[in-house]
C-alpha cells in the first residue's frame, strides 16, 4: 500500500480575502443608502450657512489685537485638549467588526490601519491649521498678506501633526502614554498660571518687532510640516509591526465611545475611561492606608485613587486659576466657571461612588450602613473642593476684581460641592428620566438633559450665598464675614441632610 500526501492548501491572497469580507459586509448591512449621503451633505451645508459667519469672525476678527499672552495660552490649551481627545480615541483604531475578523486574519496590517492613520493626520492638520489661522488673525496687522495667512495655516498644521504623532507613539507605548498625560496636565496648568500672572502684572503685550518676519515664519512652518510628514510616513511604514492587543484595546474603547454617543449615555464614557486606565496599571502594591486602621476604609480608598491618578492634580490647579482669567468678563461667566470647577474638583473620587451605586456587593461585604458610606465618602471630595475653592476665589481676589476674605468663602463652599458631586455620581442618564421629547428629528430622551444639570442644581442651592456675593459684592466693596458663616452653615446642613436621609441599615439589606 502506498501512501499519498494531500497537497497543502494555498493561503488566500490578501486582496481576495478583503474582497470576500467586503462582499459579506455588503450582504449583511447593504450598500450605502443615497438618502443617507444626501442627509449628511445637507446637514453640512446647513451648518456652514448657519455657523460659517460667526466662526469666521472668531477665527479671523475684523481688527487685530496684536501679540498677547491670552491668545497664545488659549491656542495652546485648544491644542492640548485635542491631544487629550486623541489619547482617548486611540487614535489608530479599526471598527469592532474589523478587529474581530480582519485583525487576526492574514491581512496586511499596514493596509488595515492606514485609513485610521490618515484620518488622524487629516483631523490634526485641520484643527491645528484652524488654531494657527486664529492666532494669525489676532496678531497680524491689517491688511494681512497671503504670507501671514499661509504661515499661520502651515504652523498650526505642523503643530497638530506633531501632537498626532505624539498620540500615536503614546498608544503603542503605555509608559510613554502615562508620561504624556501627566506632562500635558502640567503644561496646561503652567499655561493658565502664566495667563493669571500676566493679569496680576497688569498685562503684557510684546512688541511686534520681537516677532520674526512673515517670510521667516512661513519657511520655518513649512520645514516643520515637511518633517512631520516624513515622521508620519515612517510611522505608516512601521504599522505592520504593531502588536494586536494594542489595536484591539483601542478599538474596543473607541467602540464603547460610539455606543455611548448612540445610546446617549455619557456615564458610559467615564466608566470606560476608568476601566481602560486601571487595566494598564501594573505592579500596584497594598498601601499602608488600607493595612492600618487609622482611617475609615472608604476614605482610605478615595485617598488611594487621588494618589494613583496624579495626572488630575495639575488639571485641578489649572482649573482653579481659570476664574481669575474670566474675572473681568460677565458675572454669569464667572459664576458658571466657579460652580462647574468646584463640582469637577469634588468629582475626582466620583468613580468609586458610581461603582457603589451600580454594584453594592462590596459595601455589603464590609457591613457598612448607608450613613457610614456617605459619611466616609464626603471627607476627601470636601477637602479637595475646599482647597480648590480657596485657591480659585483667592486668585480672583488677588487680581483686584474682588475684595475681602473670598478665599474663606471658597473654603466654606467645599462641603457643598462634595454633596453635589456625590448626588451626581450616584445617577446616570438612563436612571434619571425616560420621557422622550418630540423633536423634528425624532424622539430625544430627557435623561441626558437632566443628567447634564444633575448636581449643578444642588450645588447652586447650597452655594447660594457665594452666588449672591459674586453678583452683589463687586470690588472695591469688601465681602462681609457673615456671608462666609452663612455659606459654611449651609454647606454643613447639606452634608447633614445627605447623611441623615440615608438609612442606618447595611447597604443592600
Amino acid at each position: 500500500m502506498t501512501t499519498t500526501r494531500a497537497q497543502a492548501p494555498t493561503p488566500a491572497a490578501p486582496a481576495d480575502m478583503r474582497r470576500h469580507v467586503r462582499r459579506m459586509r455588503i450582504a449583511a448591512v447593504g450598500r450605502v443608502d443615497p438618502s443617507s449621503v444626501y442627509c449628511v451633505l445637507l446637514a453640512i451645508v446647513m451648518a456652514v450657512v448657519l455657523f460659517g459667519r460667526p466662526l469666521g469672525v472668531v477665527v479671523w476678527p475684523t481688527e487685530a489685537t496684536g501679540p498677547s499672552v491670552p491668545v497664545l495660552v488659549g491656542a495652546a490649551l485648544v491644542l492640548l485638549a485635542f491631544l487629550g481627545v486623541l489619547r482617548r480615541l486611540g487614535p489608530v483604531v479599526v471598527t469592532r467588526a474589523d478587529a474581530t475578523w480582519l485583525l487576526p486574519a492574514p491581512v496586511p496590517r499596514r493596509t488595515l490601519l492606514t485609513p485610521a492613520l490618515l484620518l488622524t493626520a487629516f483631523s490634526a492638520a485641520v484643527v491645528g491649521g484652524s488654531v494657527g489661522l486664529a492666532v494669525a488673525g489676532r496678531v497680524a496687522e491689517r491688511p494681512a498678506t497671503s504670507t501671514v495667512v499661509f504661515a499661520g495655516l502651515a504652523g498650526g498644521a505642523a503643530a497638530g501633526l506633531l501632537l498626532a504623532l505624539l498620540a500615536v507613539r503614546a498608544q503603542n507605548a503605555p509608559g510613554t502614554g502615562r508620561a504624556v498625560d501627566v506632562t500635558a496636565g502640567a503644561v496646561a496648568a503652567a499655561l493658565v498660571a502664566a495667563a493669571v500672572g500676566e493679569r496680576l502684572a497688569g498685562g503684557y503685550a510684546p512688541p511686534r518687532d520681537v516677532l520674526p518676519s512673515a517670510s521667516a515664519m512661513l519657511v520655518a512652518a513649512v520645514v516643520v510640516f515637511l518633517l512631520a510628514v516624513v515622521a508620519l510616513a515612517r510611522v505608516w511604514w512601521r504599522l505592520g509591526g504593531w502588536p494586536t492587543h494594542r489595536i484591539a484595546e483601542a478599538s474596543a474603547a473607541a467602540g464603547s465611545y460610539v455606543d455611548a454617543a448612540y445610546a446617549i449615555e455619557p456615564s458610559f464614557l467615564s466608566e470606560q475611561s476608568s476601566r481602560r486606565y486601571w487595566r494598564t496599571r501594573t505592579g500596584i502594591r497594598t498601601s499602608q492606608l488600607l493595612r492600618g486602621r487609622r482611617l475609615p476604609p472608604l476614605t482610605a480608598q478615595d485617598l488611594l485613587q487621588v494618589r494613583r491618578k496624579p495626572g488630575r492634580l495639575p488639571w485641578l490647579v489649572g482649573t482653579a486659576l481659570a476664574p481669575a482669567v474670566v474675572a473681568e468678563g460677565p458675572v454669569w461667566l464667572l459664576i458658571g466657571v466657579v460652580l462647574v470647577g468646584a463640582l469637577a474638583a469634588a468629582s475626582v473620587t466620583g468613580e468609586a461612588t458610581h461603582a457603589d451605586a451600580s454594584n453594592p456587593a462590596g459595601l455589603r461585604l464590609l457591613g457598612l450602613t448607608s450613613r457610614q458610606v456617605y459619611g466616609q465618602r464626603l471627607v476627601v471630595p470636601a477637602a479637595i473642593a475646599a482647597l480648590w475653592g480657596a485657591l480659585a476665589l483667592g486668585m480672583v481676589q488677588a487680581t483686584g476684581a474682588l475684595s475681602g476674605p473670598w478665599w474663606a468663602l471658597g473654603l466654606a463652599a467645599g462641603p457643598a460641592a462634595a454633596v453635589a458631586a456625590l448626588h451626581r455620581a450616584k445617577a446616570s442618564a438612563n436612571s434619571i428620566g425616560h420621557i422622550f421629547i418630540d423633536t423634528p428629528l425624532g424622539g430625544f430622551p430627557s435623561g441626558l438633559l437632566l443628567w447634564l444639570v444633575n448636581g449643578l442644581d444642588v450645588l447652586a442651592v447650597l452655594m447660594l450665598p457665594a452666588v449672591i456675593a459674586l453678583v452683589a459684592v463687586p470690588a472695591p466693596e469688601q465681602l462681609d464675614g457673615s456671608t462666609v458663616l452663612v455659606q459654611a452653615a449651609l454647606s454643613i446642613a447639606g452634608c447633614l441632610v445627605l447623611v441623615r436621609r440615608s438609612t442606618a441599615r447595611t447597604v443592600g439589606l
